[in-house]
């Protein structure tokens, strides 16, 4: 899929488990989904328990979220990678505060594009 650069996008995304099967969203505790393009550059981030996150397929564990134009435009087309990072968090009594949170990170989202009316106003 690419980003192209002041455009509105649905990403949509399978949360797959360690054992690459994917979750049943309901069972988690919170998931948070973020973009970017350099580490400590986050573009937009979205949170399940904020209902920015919309869950299509509860078992099948496919969810979606809304890339706004706002975001997309502060996107950078001379870095071409853009990434994605996934967190789920679940509750487990063997961590710290009962939470166990699991990372995912440097998922290629796609290549920036840039377009003839990106420039436009």
């Amino acid at each position: 899929m690419a980003i192209v650069r002041k455009s509105d996008n649905t990403i949509e995304l399978t949360i797959n488990g360690g054992n690459g099967l994917p979750l049943t969203i309901s069972g988690l505790l919170d998931l948070e989904i973020l973009t970017y393009q350099l580490p400590k550059s986050v573009v937009q981030r979205w949170k399940l328990s904020d209902s920015e996150i919309t869950v299509t397929n509860d078992s099948g564990g496919v969810v979606e979220v809304y890339f706004g134009r706002s975001n997309t435009k502060m996107l950078n087309y001379k870095i071409e990678d853009c990434k994605l990072e996934v967190i789920a968090s679940f509750t487990d009594t063997n961590f710290e505060d009962n939470i166990r949170r699991e990372v995912d990170t440097d998922i290629e989202l796609a290549i920036i594009e840039d377009s003839p009316t990106a420039y436009e106003a």
